[in-house]
Order: structure tokens, then C-alpha cells, then sequence
């Protein structure tokens, strides 16, 4: 850590976690405190705040919102690899090949994308398995942070992150860049993104036939998981499918209406299937 970063005591850290857990849901705990001085220790030196507590009253001042999106923004903010637990995606290239015998269109969202792997690994899965000019793929992606958003949005990556990819693919699919890897057009144009709030109500009903929300809610609380996953199932179509991190698989059982498919998938159940089958 650099010399000149202040250290948090028990009273900041508690002014920031409630803070950050009232509007994300995650709950920062002690053991969070190093995370904490790392990245806000940056802003505090940059602009001579003297103290955590002092910033923490900056944020709460600011009528704008805009230091609040900083703070969150720097606390929040995850990296991923592409394709990170693969056999998600090898059931999605299966679904897809499935249902497109029966139809045509299909919704995915990646619910808390952070700096674009997972939408972009998703959208790489779709050009693999359907013809583009046949088949019409929208692909939702969303974070909290909008930071997380406009790197996303950017599409460079370094080679690391690319670990997941066969070079047949990375070459397909990216373009090399001085010290980075730029995500081709075609897959960007696949992809939306949007800032949203897992804990808000989400601006969509019964509308996807996938949701992917991976590695986020092991930073919840059990109150905050239950309202997260409602959402989720809100935005799901009867029959379609919620795949969670694997570490969360154990999460999607907390739902009603949620049935285990397999380790960490779920499906929405339809209730008008019975009827139809009888």
C-alpha cells in the first residue's frame, strides 16, 4: 500500500460498508478493510481528504449523486476471464441448438456483467452456434458500476483474460492491439449495455429466455439475495433458464417457482405446461 494512504478505523469502516450495503446490497466486512484503503486510499490522497470520514461526509453532500457513483463504482468493480466456468456456455450453445428448431428469436441477460467477459464470451457463443442472418440474439448486459460499463464498452482486454478462448477463436473474434486484445464489431453489436441495480425491480417482464448472474451474490446478504433473485425471476420467461455462479449454485434453491436443472442452472418453472400435458 503507499505510504501516504490513510488506515480506516472501526467507525469509517462500518460509515462506508452501511453505506455501500444500502445501495448495492453487498456487504463489506472487516475483513474487506485492505480492499477498502487499496481503492479509496487513491481518491483520498489524489484530493488531500484527510480522513475516510471526511470523504464519507463528501459523498453523502453531494446532491448530484456523482460522488456516491465514484465510491461504488471503486468498490464494486470486478474483473472476470472469458468463458470462466465453461460448461455454462457449453449448455447454452446446447439450448440454443435446441430451440432453434422452434424458433427464431432469443433474449439473454447478463445481469452483472462487470467488465464485459461474460456478455462478450455469450455473444462469441451465439456467433459459434447461429446464423446471424437467420437468427435475431438480443444480449442485455448490466452492472452496477458504470465504470465497469464503459470498460466493458471499450472492449479491450489484456492476453491474460483471454486464457478461456482457443487461439482459433481469439483470432476469429479479436483484434491485436499493441499490448491488448480489441473485441471485434461483430460481437460488439450483439451487445447492449445498461447500468442496473440487481436490488431495483427490473424494467422487464417474463422477457428472457436466459439469465446469467454469476459470482455476485456471495457479496450478499440472505435479505438481499431473496430480493435479487426475485427480480431475476421476474425479468425470466416461464420455461427459461438462471444460471448462477457455481460457488452460488446452492442459491437458486431459496426461490420459489426455481427448479434445479443442474449444478447451478436453474428453470423457471411453466405452469401452463401442465395443463397442456394433460
Amino acid at each position: 500500500m503507499h505510504p501516504e494512504t490513510p488506515r480506516i478505523n472501526e467507525k469509517e469502516l462500518k460509515l462506508i460498508s452501511d453505506l455501500v450495503y444500502r445501495h448495492t446490497g453487498i456487504r463489506l466486512g472487516p475483513e474487506k478493510r485492505h480492499l477498502i484503503e487499496l481503492r479509496l486510499g487513491k481518491i483520498l490522497r489524489n484530493e488531500k481528504i484527510p480522513s475516510y470520514e471526511e470523504y464519507y461526509q463528501r459523498v453523502i453532500s453531494d446532491k448530484s449523486g456523482q460522488e456516491l457513483r465514484r465510491l461504488l463504482d471503486a468498490l464494486t468493480t470486478n474483473f472476470s476471464l472469458f468463458f470462466r466456468e465453461k460448461q455454462h456456455f457449453e449448455f447454452l450453445k446446447e439450448l440454443l441448438q435446441k430451440e432453434s428448431l422452434r424458433k427464431k428469436t432469443f433474449s439473454i441477460w447478463s445481469s452483472a456483467c462487470a467488465t464485459g467477459e461474460e456478455p462478450y464470451s455469450i455473444a462469441i457463443t451465439v456467433l459459434e452456434t447461429l446464423n446471424p442472418s437467420i437468427y435475431k440474439v438480443e444480449i442485455i448486459a448490466s452492472d452496477i458500476s458504470t465504470h465497469a460499463l464503459k470498460l466493458a464498452q471499450e472492449g479491450l482486454y489484456p492476453p491474460e483474460s483471454l486464457k478461456g478462448i482457443s487461439p482459433l477463436l481469439v483470432k476469429k473474434y479479436f483484434v491485436k492491439e499493441e499490448k491488448v486484445l480489441r473485441v471485434k464489431n461483430e460481437v460488439k453489436s450483439l451487445v447492449k449495455f445498461m447500468q442496473i441495480n440487481l436490488l431495483s425491480p427490473p424494467p422487464w417482464k417474463e422477457y428472457f429466455d436466459v439469465i446469467f448472474c454469476r459470482n455476485v451474490m456471495i457479496y450478499f446478504d440472505e435479505n438481499s439475495r431473496t430480493k435479487a433473485l426475485e427480480n431475476l425471476l421476474q425479468a425470466l420467461k416461464p420455461g427459461g433458464y438462471l444460471i448462477l455462479g457455481h460457488v452460488e449454485a446452492f442459491l437458486g434453491r431459496m426461490i420459489k417457482g426455481l427448479e434445479l436443472l443442474k449444478n447451478s442452472i436453474y428453470r423457471k418453472r411453466d405452469e401452463t405446461e401442465g395443463s397442456r400435458n394433460r
